[in-house]
């Protein structure tokens, strides 16, 4: 593992690690999102490239917009069922673009497990990889899949997590759904 730290997309301290985010970058190289992280804004806690390096981009002890603004509801992903209630009843009958903000609301207000990981309570790995239309990214190389499981379980190992507390990104938050779809951490 090598320490490329950007301090520009660290933002506040975090508290806790309670769970993993995989995501792909849009970026056809290592050295492409290296050039963003620059820039600032977003970012994640370690990149692997498409050689399987595997890069600390920011402090474990600092928070990185990765997630992104609004999250899913996982209770109503997991057994819509099962969360059935009048604040729910309710959030379903509004406009998709207030559904979704209240969702967002309703979800933040739990505390993990019994909702998504956000920002402030996980840790984003980001795997190099390019965008290819609305459904569809680069496969995840068999490289990178190797150098994700083993980044995975030694995180697991520190925080105390487990397979259980890894999600790819669009599972968490309203990103394209092939995004980071051919990692393996199992």
């Amino acid at each position: 593992m090598k320490l490329k730290r950007y301090k520009n997309i660290e933002h506040g301290k975090l508290p806790a690690i309670e769970a993993i985010v995989v995501h792909q970058t849009d970026a056809p190289t290592a050295q492409h999102t290296f050039n963003g992280y620059s820039a600032g804004g977003n970012g994640a806690h370690f990149l692997i490239s498409k050689a399987s390096e595997i890069y600390q981009t920011a402090s474990m002890n600092m928070r990185c917009y990765h997630v992104g603004r609004l999250i899913k509801s996982k209770c109503l992903t997991l057994s819509s069922a099962n969360c059935r209630n009048t604040a729910m009843t309710k959030i379903l009958t509004m406009s998709w673009g207030a559904r979704i903000k209240a969702l967002d609301a309703h979800e933040r207000a739990k505390s993990y497990p019994d909702r998504f990981p956000v920002n402030s309570d996980s840790v984003g790995i980001e795997l190099v990889g390019k965008h290819l239309d609305d459904k569809t990214y680069e496969a995840v190389t068999a490289l990178q899949n190797v150098s994700l499981q083993w980044l995975v379980n030694e995180l697991n190992k520190h925080f105390s997590t487990t397979t259980s507390d890894v999600y790819r990104h669009p599972t968490v938050s309203y990103k394209n759904p092939g995004e980071a779809s051919a990692a393996k951490w199992k």
